[in-house]
């Protein structure tokens, strides 16, 4: 009898979320000093201090992918600085030190380096950051940038994905949508805004949105307990200029990397009331933590509800 032989199954196939899941089950379980691994936006490690915990996180910025090659170099190299800065202050952290490798065609005008340089010094200072060291590679084809950054945070302050409760009243930073039309090289990450948060009030979950809300709620949902979903209204949702009032764009075209969070809705006026004094940034409540098997449903303007499904960036997913 003659036997089929087995497809190999693509990391397209996969796709990139399902590919990091098969991934940690290969690590397996941390150990020792580590607080929390693969599946949250940083590394929590314990360090020499025990009041405080190290982050570590580590991102690439490739040419085609996360920029054109005519993006002018220093704004790629901010992005690809705050894309780090970014996953620090979804942990309530401050960043520390950052090393830096690219990797650069051999014809690569020095200019263009130097530039690139500026905007990844120009975002590291800006937060007190510094850039320590690095390597340098050649390629033929795309170019890349990786940073990988470590910052802190007090044991007290450390903020996961996986806190949400039931109850918990769901919040987003900014505006969403549109980062396309050149937002996605050009946005602050909020660290600041993510420190008052955590010194301020106690938050259950946070992180930033990257992969696009719809994608990023699911996130939080898996991560946290297993009963725990989301309703988001869709009317709550802020729209940026940039996505020309398209709610699906707000929902889905990620590398917005503002701040998802839940809280206690007992805090919510005195949240408002202190933001409102501290910063120009919007802050909107779009939703609530209910009692689901990690579903998200997303309420319309007409009141109808239906399953909001991740729909967000997939590196991996056929385009």
């Amino acid at each position: 009898m003659k036997r089929t032989r087995k497809r190999n199954v693509s990391v397209s196939d996969r796709g990139e979320f399902a590919l990091i899941a098969d991934i940690q089950r290969v690590i397996g379980p941390t150990k020792g000093s580590v607080i929390a691994g693969i599946g949250d936006d940083c590394a929590v490690l314990r360090g020499g201090d025990p009041n405080t915990y190290l982050l570590y996180t580590c991102d690439p910025v490739v040419e085609g992918v996360h920029y054109r090659s005519r993006d002018p170099a220093r704004l790629v190299g901010w992005k690809a600085m705050a894309r780090n800065l970014s996953d620090i202050a979804a942990m309530g952290g401050v960043p520390r030190w950052a090393i830096v490798s690219i990797g650069l065609r051999s014809r690569t005008d020095v200019r263009w380096v130097k530039q690139l340089y500026a905007g990844l010094q120009a975002a590291a200072r800006k937060f007190g950051c510094q850039i320590v060291g690095g390597d340098t590679t050649h390629v033929k084809d795309g170019a890349f940038v990786v940073v990988a950054l470590i910052g802190e945070v007090e044991r007290a302050r450390i903020t996961l994905r996986s806190g949400a409760k039931i109850g918990d009243s769901t919040f987003v930073t900014g505006v969403l949508g549109g980062s396309l039309r050149g937002r996605h090289l050009a946005f602050t990450p909020r660290i600041d805004e993510a420190r008052w948060l955590v010194t301020h009030f106690p938050v259950h979950a946070m992180i930033d949105l990257s992969d696009g809300l719809s994608s990023d709620l699911q996130r939080l949902a898996e991560r946290s307990a297993r009963k725990v979903g989301f309703e988001i209204h869709a009317a709550e949702v802020p729209i940026s200029h940039a996505a020309r009032g398209s709610l699906t764009a707000a929902l889905n075209d990620g590398e917005d990397f503002e701040l998802l969070f839940t809280i206690d809705p007992r805090h919510v006026t005195a949240l408002r009331t202190k933001w409102a004094r501290k910063f120009r940034v919007a802050l909107t409540e779009i939703g609530r933590v209910v009692h689901s098997t990690r579903q998200v449903t997303l309420i319309g303007r007409d009141g109808s509800k239906t399953l909001l499904t991740p729909a967000g960036y997939d590196h991996f997913a056929t385009r």
